[in-house]
């Protein structure tokens, strides 16, 4: 099984055209392919076609790619992005001659080859990462179960419907039916946001503060993130991040200042929802208030 951002991989092995289009009267050659190949060149359908010269009778048929040459575009497409947010400059610049070749085969109506070219590229600019994922299949032989324990997303297909593992989730299939949907994210309910919160401190810390959020239909667990701010502070590592049953949390002493949370539904079979609308509170210290005896009476 591989990454998930090769998914076109793949797709080189896809079957030959069979649809045509019918070149009009006066017609050139480039705008039966501006028509036929969404914005394509003619040296594709040249090519396609077997063609020598860029004149051709109104009324013959052309062969056009069909789905195959879409994939390629997307290949393409994502190589180039890599290409672009390329740190390494020895790389950048072997992954710029093989996009080029790349992008050669695809003017020859070579989409196989510009796909496969296009994945080298990816595979180029992004070394595999070692990966742990194991498939589990139920008792009854009617279910499996893919697990990413480690590593990069994977893909899973069933029935014409795919979805991204990724890391730490996992996801049930049943024979016949279709990858299920991740469960909803569920809506956080306290406290309110931006909310003030002040403790007396102990040993430096605020607290306790309670998190909680509405359940979710299939799920079993929560996961909540909490993040200090700026995101720059501890390094924008999670101050906290905890899986719980219950439907709330109470979080340790914090120091004083601004936080930021969210929390995911996990389910058994739907694996992990997004994260939720991210909710914000403040920490701060109680002021204490002193009264000062004077002549005159109590002062505070």
């Amino acid at each position: 099984m591989k990454a998930a951002l090769l998914l076109t991989a793949w797709l080189g092995a896809a079957p030959a055209p069979t649809a045509t289009v019918v070149v009009r009267e006066h017609e050139t050659l480039d705008e039966v392919a501006a028509r036929a190949l969404d914005g394509g060149s003619a040296s594709e359908l040249k090519a396609l076609n077997q063609l020598t010269t860029d004149s051709v009778p109104a009324g013959t048929p052309l062969k056009v790619p069909g789905p195959d040459r879409q994939t390629a575009l997307k290949a393409l497409e994502i190589s180039r992005t890599a290409v672009q947010g390329a740190q390494d400059e020895a790389r950048r610049n072997q992954a710029e001659a093989r996009l080029k070749d790349a992008e050669a085969h695809f003017q020859r109506a070579r989409y196989g080859e510009a796909i496969r070219m296009a994945d080298e590229v990816w595979a180029l600019l992004n070394p595999p990462q070692p990966s742990n994922f194991t498939v589990e299949v139920g008792g009854d032989g009617g279910s499996t179960t893919i697990i990413n324990r480690q590593g990069p997303p994977v893909t899973v297909e069933a029935k014409n419907t795919s979805r991204t593992v990724t890391q730490g989730e996992r996801v049930l299939v049943r024979q016949g039916a279709s990858v299920p949907e991740p469960p909803e994210a569920p809506e956080p309910s306290q406290p309110a946001d931006n909310r003030r919160l002040a403790f007396r401190p102990e040993q430096g810390l605020l607290g306790p503060v309670t998190l909680a959020w509405a359940a979710v239909e299939g799920a079993d667990e929560y996961e909540v993130e909490v993040l200090a701010e700026p995101a720059t502070r501890r390094g924008g590592a999670p101050v906290v991040k905890q899986a719980v049953t219950a439907l709330q949390l109470v979080l340790p002493g914090l120091p004083a200042g601004r936080y930021r949370w969210t929390v995911r539904a996990l389910s058994p079979a739907r694996g992990r929802s997004g994260p939720s609308v991210a909710r914000h509170f403040e920490l701060a210290a109680n002021t204490l208030e002193l009264n000062v005896k004077v002549k005159q009476g109590w002062q505070k």
